[in-house]
């Protein structure tokens, strides 16, 4: 796709992509199961406000979003639907959590206690969810005093609870010896609510890679993630062919050269070349979220064909050769993530390169970089 853009470097997100891979996931749960959307850093990357906009036209019933702030972004882009903060809150954020009539994890006493006095000095009710640590080790009640939290969250005048909900560590991996644990101390956690004859609100734990293979975990939400946008959790997880990556990271050439044979590229010398060699100047670097451990390693697409990186990868540039790629042009089209032709470079692959997972490739691209949303694609 041509881009008349004032600076050569843009993502594209196929909003297609990202009906398909709903739908794909609609299409494994039951029909009382909701869809619980996390949208948080900025749809990891994709862009929060059009992503929640498309999910919520094709349905999903709620949003995750990692702040109050994130939900009130939301909110001003004119976003309706239940909103819930995944992470715990410092006094100095319940405002927007009123702000935005946003449902915030609760997932201490102290967060209680506050939130309840905030509210009730307001005048208002905050909605809240108790966070379940079931082994995550990382906020939440552990499972034998969610009862007694539970107990103390009704009595708190000031909050309404409306769900219950743990998080997998180790749903991401093929063995599910774990997963299954922390699935049986959140059930005996939620047993001895029931045997109490008191009513359990809205219980969810399934994450993207439960969603893939633990139906067990469907129970009244799933928060799928990485999947909507078309990314496994994992490389051990068993590949999806339903999925689709809807984001495509692209800038063109802004100059070519030849250098010499023993000549040197970019900071610490790191590449010399054997023979007289042809490169290509791209106008993208670290500060665009593009990794500098693909240094010398990683490749891009020009022309449907590979190049490899030479030397490190700069602040703002980076240098590839097309010393085997046939009438390369300033302001041809770059790959960096997607598709040119029949070849395709993931942030999978880049993931791998960078010692890192796929997540953190796109979470990590700028926020100034252009998107522009393909509605056909």
């Amino acid at each position: 796709m041509e881009q008349e853009l004032e600076r050569p470097a843009w993502l594209e997100i196929k909003m297609k992509a990202l009906a398909k891979n709903y739908k794909f996931i609609r299409s494994k749960l039951n029909k009382k199961t909701k869809i619980a959307a996390v949208v948080k850093a900025d749809a990891y990357g994709h862009g929060a406000v059009k992503i929640a906009k498309k999910l919520v036209c094709l349905g999903t019933e709620y949003l995750c979003v990692g702040s109050p702030e994130e939900g009130i972004e939301l909110r001003n882009a004119g976003l309706e639907v239940p909103i819930l903060v995944l992470a715990e809150v410092l006094p100095a954020q319940y405002q927007s959590i009123l702000a935005g009539d946003l449902i915030q994890t609760a997932a201490s006493r102290e967060t209680l206690f506050a939130l309840n006095k905030f509210a009730a000095k307001n005048n208002k009710k905050i909605k809240i969810h108790l966070k379940c640590d079931t082994g995550m080790g990382r906020i939440g009640f552990l499972p034998e005093e969610l009862f007694e939290v539970y107990k103390l969250a009704l009595s708190l005048d000031n909050l309404k609870l409306e769900g219950i909900f743990s998080h997998l560590a180790r749903a991401d991996e093929t063995e599910k010896e774990f997963s299954n644990k922390q699935l049986a101390r959140f059930d005996c956690a939620l047993n001895k609510i029931k045997k109490s004859n008191f009513k359990l609100p809205l219980i969810h734990i399934a994450n993207s890679a439960a969603v893939i293979d633990l139906k067990a975990t469907y129970l009244d939400l799933v928060r799928p993630g990485i999947i909507l946008y078309g990314l496994l959790p994992s490389a051990e997880l068993k590949e999806e062919s339903f999925l689709e990556p809807i984001l495509e990271f692209k800038t063109k050439i802004v100059q070519l050269r030849e250098l010499p044979p023993a000549s040197t590229i970019s900071y610490g010398s790191t590449y010399k070349t054997e023979a007289s060699e042809k490169l290509a100047v791209l106008p993208i670097g670290y500060k665009d979220g593009y990794p500098r451990l693909l240094s010398n390693q990683g490749e891009v697409l020009i022309r449907g064909q590979r190049a490899p990186i030479r030397g490190k990868v700069c602040m703002g540039q980076t240098i590839v050769s097309v010393e085997e790629i046939e009438n390369a042009a300033i302001g041809d089209e770059v790959v960096l993530i997607g598709k040119q032709g029949t070849a395709e470079i993931t942030a999978a692959e880049i993931a791998k390169l960078a010692s890192t997972i796929s997540y953190e490739i796109v979470c990590n691209l700028d926020r100034n970089l252009k998107k522009i949303y393909l509605e056909d694609q």
